[in-house]
């Protein structure tokens, strides 16, 4: 039903009934980021100058039987090649303003640009890195495309890292909203009884599902297959792979009056590589 007339008519046509414009803007919506603070970031404070890193890497030998009378053979702990870490990625994001939308605006048009750049740069760092999870265990990825997580394949992903010797702290989950929705279909993860202690009554999964905690991101690389519907999720320890951003990227704001406009500008330089392939599975999500 529609509002009733006014009386006179003339009242809203003539501007008697003001309109109000809220202050607060309604921002878009945003994929949560998640992944980057997941992975080694310790190089980052070494690349200060330059492009590419080497990363020195030792690797394991077998210890020999003695022989009374007879010198043990030496081992070479320094026979594997170094991981070449290549800053290689350089993105930008502009949002141009004219300067007299920013005088009579009402809200704080360059600062919503900024947010808004900012998080574009993001995003960007935070697919870069998603796009290693099919690499890892040697491209073998586990589950089904298109298939629901089942405990079953988490379990098959922690024998993985296991048998790899691979440390059980600062391991995770990654996962996409697919993924959620299977972990909360699966009994074991959310039966009260299940546990001695902590019970979840309202159906919420446990923080941690086989001793790691699961996150969730919309950022994840989509399966490339023809007819695939899913995406790569990922099981890792934090040193399955590494990232360096360079200097701290705050957008920048340049102005150019002759033109009666500004520009909010926002850029990032990073690179990405995967340090040890033995450290993480990935796993087929469900949907993309």
């Amino acid at each position: 039903m529609a509002i009733s007339a006014r009386i006179p008519s003339t009242l809203e046509a003539n501007k008697f009934i003001p309109a109000i414009f809220s202050k607060n803007v309604l921002v878009a919506l945003k994929n949560k980021l998640v992944v980057v603070p997941l992975v080694n970031h310790s190089y980052e404070k070494e690349l200060v100058k330059g492009n590419v890193l080497y990363i020195a890497q030792s690797n394991v030998t077998e210890a020999t039987e003695v022989v009374a009378g007879n010198e043990g053979t030496s081992g070479n702990v320094f026979d594997t090649a170094a991981i070449t870490l290549t800053i290689d990625q350089w993105w930008e994001r502009n949002v141009t303003i004219d300067t007299m939308s920013t005088r009579q605006s009402h809200v704080d048009l360059k600062k919503y640009a900024e947010d808004e750049v900012a998080y574009a740069i993001s995003k960007k760092i935070d697919s870069t890195v998603c796009t290693l999870f099919s690499a890892l265990n040697g491209g073998t990825v586990k589950g089904t495309d298109g298939s629901a997580w089942t405990a079953t394949v988490m379990r098959d992903c922690v024998e993985i890292l296991d048998k790899n010797d691979i440390d059980e702290d600062n391991r995770v989950w990654v996962g996409n909203p697919s993924v959620r929705t299977d972990i909360l279909g699966i009994d074991l993860f959310t039966r009260s009884d299940y546990f001695a202690g902590e019970a979840i009554p309202t159906g919420q999964f446990r923080k941690n599902i086989y001793g790691a905690p699961l996150y969730i991101t919309n950022n994840l690389a989509a399966n490339p297959a023809v007819g695939a519907v899913g995406a790569y999720g990922c099981y890792m320890h934090r040193d399955a792979l590494a990232i360096s951003i360079g200097d701290d990227f705050k957008p920048l704001v340049v102005e150019q009056p002759l033109k009666h406009q500004i520009i909010v500008h926002g850029e990032a330089l990073w690179g990405v590589i995967e340090l040890r392939d033995k450290g993480g599975v990935a796993i087929y999500t469900r949907s993309k």
